[in-house]
């Protein structure tokens, strides 16, 4: 009777240090990627592209790096790559584009992001960013301004946050924290391809 006890316990205790480790490992793992993502980029900035197949854990391929994106938010410290693909490898190394093909600036412009195991990365603190607020987005030397205008919270059927409106938007989608929902925030774009400010933004 005792063995068994003895048994059991020592089999609670493993399955216990695995659910802790799953987590750990996976954010070890994301790290190490976002890591080579980040050496990768600066590769092709300084024209060494040659040598991306010499990074470990890089799982970014070389055209999707080319054509990243750059999301800031101020009000919460946030500056963040966004890759135009979105792929569960993407979504736990940056943040991701949801619709393909589209070019910041046309019609509602979306993008998707984890919350985060720990600390500030990606969307973690994306609740926090109240009405009114700026948001910039960089793409290939052009930068967008958008202005925050409504928050919400979504069920994972409502599609229709990623529709075409009249206006020039930019949709920020991630998860609540218990993963049931989505939390939306939804921004109109202040600034033309000048860099001028649009007056009924």
């Amino acid at each position: 009777m005792t063995k068994t006890r003895t048994l059991l316990g020592c089999f609670l205790v493993f399955i216990g240090l695995m659910l802790i480790s799953v987590p750990l490992i996976y954010e070890w793992r994301t790290t190490q990627e976002a890591a080579a993502m980040e050496r990768a980029l600066k590769m092709i900035k300084e024209n060494d592209s040659d040598n991306l197949s010499s990074i470990p854990h890089l799982t970014v391929s070389e055209e999707d790096l080319r054509d990243v994106m750059e999301l800031e938010i101020p009000s919460i410290d946030l500056n963040e790559k966004v890759l135009p693909v979105t792929s569960e490898e993407n979504l736990g190394i940056a943040l991701t584009q949801i619709k393909p093909h589209q070019l910041p600036g046309e019609g509602n412009f979306t993008i998707a992001g984890h919350r985060g195991y720990r600390g500030d990365r990606l969307f973690r603190q994306l609740p926090e960013v109240p009405k009114g607020e700026k948001v910039i987005l960089h793409h290939q030397g052009e930068t967008y301004e958008y202005q925050i205008v409504s928050s919400a919270t979504i069920e994972p059927t409502d599609v229709d946050v990623l529709k075409d409106r009249e206006k020039n938007e930019l949709t920020l989608i991630t998860c609540t924290l218990d993963g049931k929902k989505r939390f939306v925030l939804k921004g109109i774009r202040t600034n033309d391809q000048k860099g001028e400010r649009i007056s009924d933004a």
